[in-house]
């Protein structure tokens, strides 16, 4: 598989895109707290991309659950999110596609 060449109009496309993803990223560190649960971050995930009339690029992907991957601690990547609850203290990665 090769590398594809990009169009302005497809470069123009991922800039939003990645804006969007930006724009989460930020939503979520601003709102999630220890108590949480992993199911509730994707929720909040999920309802702010819709917010800006997208949708999460990796639901639904190959069979995956759920809009935003959310690892906690040892969990490197991919992580499903569950009713885990955030404790002070977890390495919480967020992996998000729009």
């Amino acid at each position: 598989m090769g590398i594809s060449i990009k169009k302005p109009s497809d470069i123009e496309m991922l800039r939003v895109s990645n804006s969007y993803v930006a724009k989460t990223l930020h939503h979520l560190e601003t709102y999630v707290r220890p108590g949480m649960t992993l199911a509730h971050i994707n929720q909040m995930g999920e309802e702010f991309i819709a917010s800006l009339d997208a949708r999460p690029a990796f639901k639904g992907l190959y069979g995956f659950p759920a809009g935003v991957c959310t690892s906690v601690n040892e969990i490197i990547i991919h992580g499903i999110p569950d009713e885990t609850i955030v404790k002070e203290g977890d390495i919480l990665g967020l992996d998000i596609g729009v």
